[in-house]
């Protein structure tokens, strides 16, 4: 990685779960658009960064940092599904299902919290 790119993660990895638009980071950064765009447009070709657009203005997000947030889900520690009596009839088009399962919702949410 070149050092516009250092600087951009150190700047999106400062400003957290906002992340920032690209006017705020050449202006966090001190550096002219048409030189941190090309380095930004790399970085989501690599998929070191996501972006999230919003009405016009696009925000930028590290992407482990994202990844971060779904991390705890991940581990699946706690899981209801594994010790679950209905497990053999749940799924897609099934007498039980994940997308009703009380059990699993309450899992997912508490696990959110965390």
């Amino acid at each position: 990685m070149n050092g516009v790119a250092d600087l951009v993660l150190r700047a999106l990895r400062d400003a957290g779960r906002g992340g920032l638009l690209a006017e705020e980071l050449t202006q966090r950064l001190d550096i002219d658009y048409q030189v941190i765009m090309p380095t930004i447009e790399n970085m989501l070709a690599e998929g070191i960064v996501v972006q999230e657009q919003e009405v016009e203005n696009p925000r930028y997000f590290m992407k482990t940092q994202l990844d971060d947030e779904a991390g705890h889900l991940s581990d699946l520690n706690g899981c209801p599904c594994f010790h679950c009596l209905r497990i053999d009839r749940c799924g897609v088009r099934q007498p039980d299902s994940p997308v009703i399962c009380r059990s699993l919702e309450e899992w997912v949410v508490s696990s959110e919290s965390d």
